[in-house]
């Protein structure tokens, strides 16, 4: 084997990995993230098994199917709405007002209501009372900061193994023109 081919192949190889096979396992990973969230019509209440620490988002779903129903609702909530979150010891939650977020996925709109941040993981009791009307509301983690940390991370990871890739590449031939034909 000449001096310089198994640099240009392990270069060849890499660049493979940085342009393919890490790009497809993100987008893998990035349609596989998606994790469900608890839904449950308001005024009422809904108990969610927290499984690890971290902020959890109550959301307005405006536009939603809920159980055979679609739901097509103004963002806006009516006043006199009282929430509240219990831990299973029944100690109260603080709850956040934030309205700052919104998300549109596979045809459903919703709005983010406010968090509570949960320490450990342990059952939660989400309480909504107060509304004349029927509205859907969900309950979940906020991933959305580890969602972009991974897609940029991948993205990172890509380019440099692609571009680690085609520098040994070039390497790799630029050995290959160098060597002498053995003869």
């Amino acid at each position: 084997m000449r001096r310089g081919t198994k640099t240009t192949i392990t270069g060849g190889l890499l660049f493979l990995l940085g342009a393919f096979v890490v790009p497809l396992w993100l987008v893998l990973v990035v349609v596989l993230h998606h994790k469900p969230e608890t839904q449950f019509k308001v005024p009422g209440q809904t108990e969610v098994t927290v499984k690890e620490a971290g902020r959890y988002y109550l959301w307005h779903d405006c536009g939603t199917v809920y159980p055979g129903r679609n739901y097509a609702q103004s963002a806006d909530l009516p006043d006199g709405l009282t929430i509240q979150v219990h831990a299973a010891s029944g100690r109260e939650l603080p709850f956040v007002s934030d309205r700052s977020i919104s998300a549109s996925n596979n045809g459903s709109t919703k709005k983010s209501i406010g968090y509570v941040d949960v320490a450990q993981p342990e059952t939660v009791t989400v309480q909504v009372s107060g509304s004349a009307q029927d509205l859907i509301f969900s309950f979940s983690q906020f991933r959305l900061l580890r969602l972009f940390g991974l897609i940029f991370g991948g993205v990172g990871l890509s380019i440099l193994v692609g571009l680690g890739g085609l520098g040994l590449m070039v390497w790799g031939i630029v050995k290959l023109v160098r060597a002498k034909p053995h003869g």
